[in-house]
Protein backbone atom coordinates (compact mmCIF):
# COMPACT_ATOMS: atom_id res chain seq x y z
CA UNK A 1 0.00 0.00 0.00
CA UNK A 2 1.37 3.42 -0.98
CA UNK A 3 0.98 5.99 1.59
CA UNK A 4 -0.43 9.32 0.35
CA UNK A 5 1.25 12.73 1.29
CA UNK A 6 -0.86 15.37 2.92
CA UNK A 7 -0.38 19.08 2.62
CA UNK A 8 0.21 19.26 5.80
CA UNK A 9 3.78 16.68 5.79
CA UNK A 10 4.68 19.18 2.52
CA UNK A 11 6.46 22.00 3.15
CA UNK A 12 4.79 25.41 1.80
CA UNK A 13 6.53 28.01 -0.74
CA UNK A 14 7.19 30.36 1.23
CA UNK A 15 9.24 27.27 3.60
CA UNK A 16 11.18 26.15 0.57
CA UNK A 17 12.28 29.84 -0.45
CA UNK A 18 12.93 30.78 2.88
CA UNK A 19 15.04 27.38 3.41
CA UNK A 20 16.97 28.04 -0.02
CA UNK A 21 17.73 31.68 1.05
CA UNK A 22 21.23 32.69 1.55
CA UNK A 23 20.96 33.43 5.21
CA UNK A 24 19.59 30.22 5.93
CA UNK A 25 22.70 28.59 4.35
CA UNK A 26 21.81 27.46 1.47
CA UNK A 27 24.06 27.79 -1.84
CA UNK A 28 23.80 30.88 -3.61
CA UNK A 29 25.73 32.23 -7.14
CA UNK A 30 23.94 35.40 -8.34
CA UNK A 31 26.25 35.14 -11.53
CA UNK A 32 24.63 31.92 -12.02
CA UNK A 33 20.80 33.41 -11.73
CA UNK A 34 18.72 33.40 -15.39
CA UNK A 35 18.75 36.44 -16.55
CA UNK A 36 15.21 38.56 -17.19
CA UNK A 37 13.67 40.97 -18.67
CA UNK A 38 10.70 43.04 -16.55
CA UNK A 39 8.80 45.90 -17.94
CA UNK A 40 6.20 47.59 -15.35
CA UNK A 41 1.95 47.49 -16.09
CA UNK A 42 1.19 50.32 -18.11
CA UNK A 43 -1.87 51.88 -18.02
CA UNK A 44 -3.29 49.83 -15.07
CA UNK A 45 -6.81 51.10 -12.79
CA UNK A 46 -4.86 52.65 -10.29
CA UNK A 47 -1.70 54.65 -12.96
CA UNK A 48 -5.25 56.43 -15.05
CA UNK A 49 -6.88 57.06 -11.89
CA UNK A 50 -3.58 58.93 -10.42
CA UNK A 51 -3.31 60.52 -13.82
CA UNK A 52 -6.96 61.75 -13.60
CA UNK A 53 -7.25 62.83 -10.34
CA UNK A 54 -3.66 65.41 -11.11
CA UNK A 55 -5.22 66.33 -14.36
CA UNK A 56 -8.36 67.43 -12.01
CA UNK A 57 -6.19 68.93 -9.15
CA UNK A 58 -4.23 71.27 -11.97
CA UNK A 59 -7.54 72.52 -13.55
CA UNK A 60 -8.66 73.79 -9.94
CA UNK A 61 -5.65 75.40 -9.35
CA UNK A 62 -6.01 76.57 -12.80
CA UNK A 63 -9.26 78.22 -11.36
CA UNK A 64 -7.69 80.02 -8.72
CA UNK A 65 -5.41 81.60 -10.37
CA UNK A 66 -8.10 84.33 -12.01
Amino acid sequence: MKLVETDLERPSFWQLVFSQSKVNGALYNDEELPGQNWNWPKDTYLQRRLRQTRWYRAADRADLSY
